[in-house]
């Protein structure tokens, strides 16, 4: 028997990117009805049928699965734009062409397939060594696969005063924000004073996204060996076990005035 609260695309199929996606409906069978109203209504069923995992793409009718894929595709098209537009916004000018390899192309596939199961990136390294610009070439591929995952940036010295008492209307409602955003990027972590104040924050913070399984990138100028002595034992923990450890090495590149 069928049930009819799931919901199955054949994303392989139709070319898609996995995700959330409207269906096609009575209105689109119109489309490539007859022209009469119980064609709509036989052609709108079939498609109830093949989402719903009784009727297979491959027993749809040429005109249908065009129509459905056509559909599917548009709406990629539509959400990449809209993706596109949002980092653009959001990137800071020095990042604008930070351009994604298969790495971060391949991460952000999985984060666009089920945030809740992909991992976090955590970028550990010495000064220069291109630790942002891979963040935001990371950000930028989860834009490119058009998926609704929303993004906040920062720096950790920024995320310290936004929330230090008196430093906006609301620091809760603002931690809150960085919490619960689909997809977080906190840069130069452990680059501030460790204070008791500091590293309650950055636990808070780490916590509730390593409990919710939120991914986030982090980048940070310390070794992996030297993570707890920067931003304490219990957050350096939940790091590892929510993170891929990408080390970065090289030499300076700012230096010699390099862009």
């Amino acid at each position: 028997m069928n049930d009819q609260s799931k919901i199955y695309i054949d994303y392989a199929a139709y070319g898609i990117p996995a995700g959330q996606y409207s269906l096609p409906g009575l209105a689109d069978a119109q489309h490539i009805a007859d022209g009469t109203k119980a064609d709509e209504l036989r052609i709108a069923d079939r498609f109830t049928r093949h989402f719903t995992g009784d009727l297979p793409a491959a027993d749809l009718t040429a005109e249908e699965f065009n129509l459905i894929r056509d559909n599917f595709h548009q709406q990629v098209a539509d959400r990449r734009k809209e993706a596109g537009d949002r980092y653009e916004r959001m990137v800071p000018r020095r990042f604008t062409h930070a351009t994604p390899g298969e790495r971060a192309t391949a991460w952000a596939t999985q984060v666009a397939a089920d945030p809740h199961a992909a991992r976090s990136l955590l970028l550990c390294g010495p000064v220069g060594t291109g630790k942002t610009y891979s963040a935001w070439s990371a950000l930028r591929a989860v834009a490119d696969t058009g998926a609704s995952i929303r993004f906040l940036a920062t720096t950790e010295a920024d995320l310290f005063a936004r929330l230090r008492p008196g430093g906006s209307g609301s620091p809760e409602a603002e931690l809150e924000a960085f919490a619960t955003v689909d997809l977080l990027f906190v840069d130069d972590l452990g680059a501030a004073k460790n204070t008791e104040w500091t590293e309650e924050i950055t636990y808070r913070l780490v916590n509730r996204r390593y409990e919710d399984c939120r991914p986030s990138i982090f980048t940070t100028n310390a070794a992996a060996k030297e993570l707890a002595n920067v931003v304490g034992d219990r957050i350096a923990s939940r790091l590892r076990q929510m993170s891929d450890l990408i080390p970065m090495t090289g030499a300076d590149r700012r230096k010699g005035g390099n862009q």
